[in-house]
């Protein structure tokens, strides 16, 4: 495994819109973590690997005027999208910083640090939450957003285009994620990182053929192409033209009247002894 995390999906202008994407049908989940792991007005919270922003204007809302957000990537490019996202929509108490994994922002300890779909990334995920938890004040909040990778999506009935697309996602994710299953391993790892047993939410989003997660599996294959393309182990998916792919799968579930299920969404929070 690799010292340093890296994004497998880049940071290209379709992998921006993806994320937007995404972040907008995982919000609700994201919203729920915030709510019952504590995070309210007034609080000061670290926003760890925020890619373009999501999860940090969600933070923004949650802790209102009175609060204040830091939020951290590694990422220059990821961050300058964030910045011009939130004083759009005039979020005006995040601080964006460009930071890595292993160098936290320096700054006096958080009331919470949360992160969202950056666990899976890592080397070593308790040494990431470790990191959080020093983050915080003692009675501080330290919560983790996570897809379980190791459990596919499905649809009933079965659309076997997705199937095919499922399957290779899988093996892209399989061969580059370091701890693609980390979503199933939170409490264990919460435990080895020394705080105590987290409590957990564990949910999917589910739809029928309007549902947006036609199109984000749509977008995800096409961002993993390059990868794809640079990995001799790895074969495309027998898919057709992917521009026209998110079309053909709802096309095909509306035909069955399908219903799609994500892959579950794993939420971790525990309190700093």
């Amino acid at each position: 495994m690799n010292a340093t995390p890296v994004y497998v999906l880049g940071h290209a202008d379709l992998e921006i819109e993806r994320l937007q994407f995404q972040a907008g049908i995982i919000a609700d989940v994201s919203r729920r973590l915030i709510r019952e792991c504590g995070i309210g007005p007034g609080m000061r919270v670290l926003d760890i690997g925020c890619g373009v922003g999501d999860m940090s204007m969600l933070l923004a809302e949650a802790v209102g005027d009175t609060g204040s957000v830091v939020a951290f990537d590694r990422e220059t490019v990821a961050i300058e999208v964030a910045k011009a996202r939130a004083l759009a929509a005039e979020h005006r108490q995040i601080e964006f910083v460009v930071a890595s994994d292993e160098a936290f922002p320096d700054r006096s300890a958080f009331d919470a640090a949360i992160g969202r779909y950056v666990l899976h990334h890592q080397s070593d995920p308790v040494a990431m939450i470790r990191r959080a938890a020093r983050a915080v004040r003692h009675g501080g909040i330290v919560a983790f957003h996570e897809p379980a990778g190791h459990i596919g999506g499905h649809t009933v009935p079965i659309i076997d285009l997705y199937v095919d697309l499922e399957r290779s996602l899988s093996s892209v994710f399989c061969t580059t994620l370091p701890y693609r299953d980390v979503g199933g391993r939170l409490i264990g790892c919460f435990e080895d990182a020394g705080l105590p047993t987290p409590r957990l939410i564990w949910e999917s989003v589910a739809g029928g053929h309007e549902s947006p997660l036609w199109r984000l599996m749509a977008m995800t294959y096409q961002s993993v192409l390059p990868q794809i393309a640079a990995s001799p182990g790895l074969a495309a998916a027998h898919v057709g033209d992917p521009a026209t792919l998110a079309d053909r799968l709802m096309a095909e579930a509306r035909a069955v009247r399908a219903q799609i299920v994500s892959k579950p969404q794993s939420c971790a929070w525990a309190i700093r002894p």
